[in-house]
């Protein structure tokens, strides 16, 4: 008893460092629900649905094993200091698992709320469907998937717990986490290089070949695409660390050198979550497209209610990835802001003028939000023109080049939430990234 409330203590101090799990876990698990109130409701529809909860969870897993990371850095002296005070590494690891525990149940009680209740608000069903099945099912489901992350995130930090001396955790807020760019660079270019044509083949034998063909390819298509995703990452954060290290002129004009190590800190980690982002952001691309075809009046896949909720839940999870995406992005960029605020301090002190930081600000903030978006955006304007083709021989001729304008649409709306979302982390970092509160 005594753990527990010495858990929900720490974790009530330490909110402000739990706010960027607490809104991860939470949208994650609403989308989740929400998928899973869709494959209840929609069992004689299982388009997209039933996979969707299996994709979230892996998603999780691995933005969850990130933040529990960071929240490891942020408090370790305060566990050097529970060790220096007699506390055993056992008891010690228990009482984080506790806290990490906790919140995730906060976070599946906010979730499986906010989920359930957009379903059963925006989605119109039958009115002989039984929403206290769909409520147990759903829920159910959600909990199983909720548990899966748990019990293996709460393994990799036992493990990593357990093996920890206290000098390392006295020194874990200053370790780096670079690349070697000497050390397998060309060889993750070449990797990106061949399963990205591999998908070009795959998307051209889909336009090419009969329906039987391109129905097999369509199914195997995802794994050329999350290849060259993560290869693309793995090798461009090898390929900054060696720029930075050069000894070219180009290297320290404006505020290269600045911007490159910022972004090549924690290389690592960072190749592997622009990796999961830019998945994400195709995901919720992938969604709209599909939605906007679902709520097409000339079009008929399923029974016209039935299609007509199908499609408005595509769009809303297209929606709910696309803020998860810039959220993320943009708490980011603040927590670095304010960990970095001496940085811009010296920039100040040594001669850089306060609009100077601040358009340095700016350049880091925009990288920070289009970096996982880049071989995305290249996937988006290669192959959708090829699969408008395909389209086009296969809807009426009122609906052709559909696949295009949708595409614009979405980018038109993404483009409104980059800037919101610029917008936000401008405001709430320029105090602490310019040199004008110094004092």
């Amino acid at each position: 008893m005594m753990y527990w409330k010495l858990s929900i203590r720490n974790a009530r101090r330490s909110f402000k460092n739990y706010l960027l799990y607490v809104v991860t876990m939470t949208v994650l698990l609403a989308v989740m629900e929400l998928s899973n109130c869709i494959a209840v409701a929609g069992r004689f529809a299982d388009f997209q649905t039933v996979s969707l909860p299996l994709l979230i969870t892996v998603v999780q897993i691995i933005l969850v094993g990130y933040i529990d990371t960071f929240m490891f850095t942020q408090r370790a002296k305060e566990f050097a200091s529970y060790l220096l005070l007699g506390m055993p590494k056992k008891t010690l690891t228990n009482l984080f698992s506790i806290e990490i525990l906790l919140i995730g149940i906060f976070c599946l009680l906010v979730g499986t709320t906010v989920g359930y209740g957009f379903f059963c608000t925006c989605v119109s069903t039958p009115e002989t469907f039984s929403y206290g099945f769909l409520y147990c099912k759903s829920m159910s489901d959600t909990f199983c998937c909720f548990c899966i992350i748990e019990i293996i995130c709460g393994f990799r930090v036992k493990n990593r717990m357990g093996r920890l001396q206290i000098h390392e955790l006295m020194q874990a807020k200053s370790s780096r986490q670079e690349m070697n760019p000497s050390k397998r660079s060309k060889r993750w270019g070449i990797i990106f290089l061949c399963s990205f044509v591999g998908l070009i083949g795959c998307v051209g034998g889909i336009v090419l070949l009969s329906e039987i063909y391109a129905s097999c390819i369509i199914s195997i298509i995802i794994i050329p695409l999350t290849i060259s995703v993560i290869a693309f990452y793995q090798w461009i954060f090898r390929w900054l660390s060696a720029y930075r290290q050069r000894l070219s002129a180009s290297v320290y004009r404006k505020n290269r050198l600045y911007l490159t190590a910022a972004a090549t800190h924690h290389s690592k980690t960072e190749a592997i979550i622009n990796a999961v982002f830019c998945m994400c952001f195709l995901f919720s691309a992938f969604s709209f497209m599909t939605g906007r075809f679902m709520l097409q009046p000339n079009l008929r896949f399923f029974e016209q209610s039935v299609q007509q909720w199908l499609g408005t839940a595509q769009i809303g999870i297209c929606i709910v990835f696309t803020v998860i995406y810039f959220s993320m992005l943009a708490l980011q960029q603040i927590m670095a802001f304010r960990q970095d605020a001496k940085h811009y301090q010296i920039l100040h002190w040594i001669g850089k003028s306060s609009r100077q930081i601040q358009t340095l600000m700016v350049q880091q903030t925009a990288i920070r939000l289009t970096l996982p978006m880049i071989p995305a955006l290249l996937i988006l304007f290669i192959c959708v023109p090829l699969l408008n083709q395909k389209l086009n021989g296969l809807l009426p001729p009122a609906m052709h080049n559909a696949l295009l304008r949708n595409t614009g649409v979405f980018l038109v709306c993404t483009l409104l939430f980059y800037a919101a979302y610029f917008f936000v982390v401008f405001f709430m970092s320029k105090a602490d990234a310019s040199g004008e509160d110094t004092r």
